[in-house]
């Protein structure tokens, strides 16, 4: 449903991306991931027509890229900052879109209003955009870009000021739309979470590059890394525990989001393990209720691979 074949693309002397290549098959979601600056969005934009490549081919769903208005009307596209008309409502802007795709005016409303039904925002329909929420424009975004139903989605942080339940609903929807519909996603996003939960593959590039390409498990068994460990505690012990933890050289702890008092740990290569982590929270007298091993994850993956710090690797 995708090829990218060797796509680089450039910025004057900058190589913002170097031969590139993966593929997306009809009903399968495609996580493309890396550090910020490495060549993700440059990518996107030219599969999505807003750039040439500076070298390269491509196809989407059977035409070649550089038929641009064969390409636009298979694809849709949600970018990380979306623009809106903000004095019309929800409903005005999708029936635009669809009659930007050709939709006479009544396909156009019919399909507004399914879309705005699947996504939660009918009640809302003919509210003005102006009064939504992040959270509720990043839904009329992902409605927007399904306008046409496109044989190919490309979604940059869909979930992007959701709230934990809303990120499962939009995640969920999303997976059955790409399995019902015969489409192919690429999704970008820096919670490594979701992306493990959601997608049948991941692409890691790094500088530029795609450094990992295949099933999360295989790309984590690829890097080679160790796990970690779960640690439970009492909700307002968290933060203390948190950074007593990540006083330890070789740890790394985090708090998983929508589980209170559950603490991730994980172990950098050739650092402590188990027993020392479970000495520290002795020594330190940090009362816990469950202590337990778990097996490496995409984040440690992602982190042995790109050696980047200060992303939001865990949702």
């Amino acid at each position: 449903m995708i090829t990218c074949d060797q796509i680089t693309v450039s910025y004057g002397r900058t190589i913002a991306a170097e031969r590139v290549t993966f593929d997306v098959g009809p009903g399968e979601i495609l996580g493309l991931l890396g550090p910020n600056g490495a060549g993700k969005t440059s990518v996107i934009r030219a599969l999505t027509t807003i750039l040439e490549p500076t070298s390269g081919s491509a196809w989407i769903d059977g035409c070649r890229l550089t038929d641009a208005p064969a390409v636009r009307s298979r694809i849709g596209v949600l970018p990380e900052s979306s623009g809106y008309p903000t004095a019309r409502s929800a409903h005005e802007v999708l029936r635009f879109h669809g009659r930007l795709f050709g939709m006479d005016r009544s396909a156009a409303m019919d399909r507004a209003d399914e879309l705005l039904e699947l996504v939660g925002l009918h009640d809302q329909r003919d509210a003005r955009v102006s009064t939504f929420s992040r959270g509720m424009r990043q839904r009329l975004g992902i409605a927007r870009a399904l306008m046409n139903r496109p044989r190919a989605l490309f979604l940059d942080e869909p979930t992007l000021g959701l709230d934990p339940a809303g990120k499962q609903e939009i995640l969920t929807f999303l997976r059955e739309e790409a399995i019902a519909g015969g489409g192919a996603v690429v999704l970008c996003s820096h919670l490594l979470d979701e992306v493990e939960r959601v997608c049948d593959r991941v692409a890691i590039m790094h500088e530029g590059r795609v450094v990992a390409d295949g099933s999360v498990a295989a790309v984590v068994a690829s890097a080679r890394v160790l796990g970690g460990a779960r640690v439970d505690v009492r909700p307002p012990a968290v933060p203390t525990t948190v950074e007593a933890i990540n006083e330890v050289e070789g740890m790394r702890a985090t708090c998983r989001t929508g589980s209170a008092g559950r603490i991730d740990v994980d172990f950098k290569p050739n650092g402590p393990a188990m027993a020392d982590l479970a000495h520290e929270l002795g020594r330190r007298r940090l009362d816990f209720t469950a202590l337990e091993a778990r097996g490496a994850r995409l984040s440690d993956a992602f982190l042995q691979l790109t050696g980047a710090t200060g992303e939001v690797l865990a949702s």
